[in-house]
């Protein structure tokens, strides 16, 4: 502001050389500010309406303040901004985080795209090869009917030429008996030559957008995905270790204190209980419910009337966790006693076996690729993704635990978190969705994370607002329960996006 302009808007001078008086006390200058009521007074004003207030002269506050005011200014530039420059490189990186993962989504539906396209072409190759190989087989039938005819129309010159140079000096039985020939090659069956037409035709079919749009899949928001607590019930004051829904009302529990597991619904009620010493529970696409028996070192079935039934022996390896395979099999996660747990030696076994309903073995894992490194430490649960991939929670400590992701075919695929994070988490527990995103459990800083199909962390499902300790969680459709470490069980409705 120019100072012509100042002396318009402040005729007496600066702002600050304005006196202001009292509206109640006539004459009487503002020159007190009250702190309690955030008032500029006089002086009557504080002896009178403000005698037990905290007050001082507008001037003494306006140095306080000044000086507070230097001091704070200080501070903003000494630590404040600097924390501003942090938070400005931090929200650069995460543009350029955000572009990565952008363009890593976008290289995924490009590779897809390419599959689809390659898949498109060896059909239009396909349809290709049988036009083209109908063509040469009907133009060779054509050949050799053009080739008859050539050799037709041969012998007909051959006759009319010899008949016409010798007509006068042929006898009268010669002459006719030629002519005849000559008739009869002419009248003889005519070749058909449409009966070897190209008649194979293409017909296009049906360009559904609906269709294509399945094939081609979708893109949404994973921050649409949300987990909206609906039920909660104390269950006991010790780590729940075991918990597999049955359906939607209905779970089976086991914690770390009992040698028998029980099945409650969601209001807490205890419905049954099975006395075996047990490790975890699968529930069957038919209902059926398998679990791992600890003492006896089997799998076991639980009949729908109650009846517990070995079905077949893991010894001497102890079985810990199990799932249904896609293939309708079952995933056993095996482990044995000879070294220490999480310790193996040479001759400890740690792996996952892939067997039928009635134990027969399918398949095992348990090195990598070069079949001497080991996949797992302590293979604690096991699942299956709606891509095939095996998902295994491995134990690596008392207080630490990783998710490691395996083909069906046996590769490894990736390890949550990666080897390289410095973070060590305490994973628990995993389940897949619709979708083929992973949930997983981490105990330690009370969160639930919710990763992509490939094992990258996505964003935090649930924080320590939600769940406090979380050490086992099981999804069926759209219900999410979680067990916590002080035996507290929390029901979630689990909501996915709609596809676009």
């Amino acid at each position: 502001m120019n100072v012509s302009a100042m002396e318009k808007e402040y005729p007496l001078g600066t702002p600050q050389d304005i006196v202001l008086m009292c509206e109640k006390h006539a004459l009487m200058p503002i020159d007190i500010t009250c702190e309690n009521c955030e008032e500029f007074i006089c002086s009557k004003c504080a002896k009178e309406d403000h005698k037990d207030h905290d007050w001082i002269t507008i001037s003494t506050a306006a140095t306080l303040k000044t000086t507070g005011l230097l001091k704070a200014m200080a501070n903003i530039e000494e630590e404040d901004t600097l924390q501003i420059d942090e938070q400005i490189q931090e929200a650069s990186k995460q543009m350029e985080e955000n572009k990565k993962r952008c363009e890593t989504e976008i290289a995924r539906m490009q590779t897809h795209y390419d599959a689809i396209v390659e898949k498109l072409k060896k059909m239009k190759q396909r349809h290709e090869k049988t036009l083209r190989d109908s063509l040469e087989s009907k133009n060779d039938d054509v050949s050799k009917v053009r080739s008859s005819l050539e050799e037709k129309k041969k012998k007909v010159l051959q006759r009319v030429k010899s008949l016409t140079e010798n007509i006068s000096t042929m006898t009268d039985i010669i002459l006719l008996k030629t002519h005849r020939e000559l008739m009869k090659l002419l009248l003889a069956e005519r070749i058909s030559i449409e009966m070897s037409g190209f008649l194979l035709r293409y017909e296009s079919g049906h360009i559904n957008e609906a269709v294509l749009e399945s094939m081609m899949g979708q893109t949404f928001d994973v921050e649409q995905i949300t987990a909206t607590e609906t039920d909660s019930f104390q269950w006991s004051n010790n780590p729940i270790s075991g918990l597999e829904a049955m359906n939607e009302d209905t779970c089976f529990l086991r914690n770390t204190k009992l040698p028998y597991f029980v099945r409650v619904n969601k209001s807490g009620k205890k419905e049954e209980r099975i006395s075996v010493d047990v490790n975890d529970v699968c529930i069957t696409d038919n209902n059926d419910v398998y679990f791992t028996d600890r003492k006896n070192k089997s799998i076991s079935r639980l009949s729908p009337s109650g009846l517990v039934s070995p079905v077949f022996s893991t010894d001497p390896l102890q079985p810990i966790g199990i799932c249904q395979t896609m293939d309708g099999g079952l995933l056993i996660t095996l482990g044995d006693n000879e070294s220490n747990l999480y310790q193996p030696n040479s001759d400890s076994r740690r792996l996952v076996r892939h067997v039928t309903l009635t134990g027969d073995v399918i398949r095992e894992y348990e090195y990598q690729e070069d079949g001497q490194t080991r996949l797992f430490t302590v293979p604690l649960k096991v699942t299956q993704n709606g891509n095939t991939d095996i998902c295994v929670i491995n134990r690596t400590s008392g207080s630490s635990g990783k998710l490691v992701i395996l083909s069906f075919c046996g590769s490894l695929k990736s390890v949550y978190p990666e080897i390289n994070q410095r973070k060590e988490l305490n994973l628990t527990d995993a389940v897949c969705d619709s979708y083929s995103y992973i949930i997983v459990s981490e105990t330690s800083k009370s969160t639930v994370h919710l990763l992509s199909p490939d094992g990258k962390f996505m964003r935090y499902l649930l924080t320590e607002n939600q769940v406090i300790h979380p050490t086992a969680i099981s999804l069926k459709t759209s219900t999410l329960w979680i067990g916590d470490y002080q035996g507290l069980v929390k029901v979630f409705q689990y909501n996915l996006p709609l596809l676009c």
